[in-house]
């Protein structure tokens, strides 16, 4: 069993020293707590949970709040990325996770009540809206908070830049001389409403007119919701030429439907995803998606919430926005010969 005196001698400090970096004491720098630690998990030291406890008044345990219909986080590539990235930073740090699925209907009414009773030192909302009176006191609780994708009041967040990811995957389908696209999106949360105003904006901007009969609301990760609405889109005497999907998941589904009525994608009708899961890209086609960032932005929120509950007189929450890229795939046609696009200002951020 490795001993805080055998971390000492590789750090070349005193034993006192490597004690209050393992117990997250707050009268030893930073960066000589980062190295202790990271020598500490190099090493395999495993400190005696319970004892840490008692000394501390910490459960070093941080929990990461979401929204999962009926699936574990570990489950689903995209969220299960991004709690990848919130347990390393955490993990660096000392601390452990516990996924806290908010759709399991026992913990309805009593979030707040549930993260004392464990005894969490801070916490992560992921894929959660906060119109929710409950959600809301929890962030405004005590417990140091950190939102991902969801900016509350004077709460720290982590941001993919959906506006930016959807204009450049809408600017990209439309530059390849696309005019009839339709649109099906996700559940009504802050994301969704930032990428449809966003594709509104750059259709608008590239001179088409989106009908209303082509756009409709879906639910993320539903691949038989998906379909049944690709369908329908299927049934109007007029088809789109490129359909887009809330998620990778979502597109196959529409994928399938398109396939079932002995249409080819991309020659017959073009689809593109979100989220740039690996999955899009072992598919044949692969599918046109816009990659998020998703386990860097795990890595912040672990790496900020850490901040919050180690130096609270310290820290200042922040938004923090990390872009995605346009994966082109080879699920867009090109339809430039029919449609040629001449935009002087137009920028190609995926090439």
């Amino acid at each position: 069993m490795v001993t805080m005196k055998e971390i000492a001698a590789r750090c070349g400090c005193s034993v006192a020293t490597v004690s209050k970096a393992l117990n997250h004491m707050r009268d030893i720098g930073p960066d000589t707590a980062r190295r202790i630690r990271a020598m500490a998990l190099e090493m395999g030291y495993a400190p005696n949970a319970a004892a840490r406890t008692l000394k501390t008044n910490r459960s070093h345990v941080i929990g990461l709040l979401l929204f999962l219909r009926g699936e574990s986080v570990w489950n689903h590539e995209f969220f299960g990325s991004i709690a990848n990235g919130v347990q390393n930073a955490a993990n660096a740090a000392g601390y452990d996770i516990a996924p806290i699925n908010a759709a399991d209907s026992a913990l309805c009414g009593r979030f707040l009540e549930h993260c004392r009773s464990r005894g969490y030192d801070g916490i992560i909302l992921m894929s959660a809206g906060l119109d929710n009176d409950d959600l809301r006191r929890l962030v405004n609780s005590e417990i140091p908070a950190v939102t991902i994708d969801y900016t509350f009041n004077h709460t720290a967040a982590v941001l993919s830049d959906n506006a930016q990811g959807m204009r450049d995957l809408t600017a990209y389908v439309l530059s390849r001389g696309h005019r009839r696209v339709a649109v099906i999106y996700g559940d009504d949360t802050t994301v969704t409403r930032n990428r449809l105003a966003s594709f509104y904006a750059t259709c608008r901007r590239f001179g088409v007119e989106v009908p209303d009969s082509w756009v409709h609301a879906s639910l993320y990760r539903d691949p038989e919701d998906s379909a049944r609405i690709t369908r329908r889109l299927l049934e109007q005497p007029v088809l789109p030429t490129c359909i887009f999907y809330p998620d990778d998941q979502s597109c196959l589904g529409g994928m399938s439907a398109i396939l079932e009525r002995g249409l080819r994608i991309p020659q017959d009708i073009s689809v593109v995803g979100y989220d740039g899961v690996r999955l899009s890209q072992l598919v044949r086609p692969r599918i046109t998606t816009l990659k998020q960032d998703s386990e860097r932005i795990g890595q912040c929120a672990g790496e900020m919430v850490v901040r919050a509950i180690e130096y609270p007189r310290e820290f200042v929450p922040e938004h923090i926005t990390l872009p995605g890229s346009v994966w082109p795939g080879e699920t867009v046609a090109d339809l430039t010969a029919e449609n040629p696009i001449s935009l002087a200002s137009a920028q190609e951020p995926w090439q």
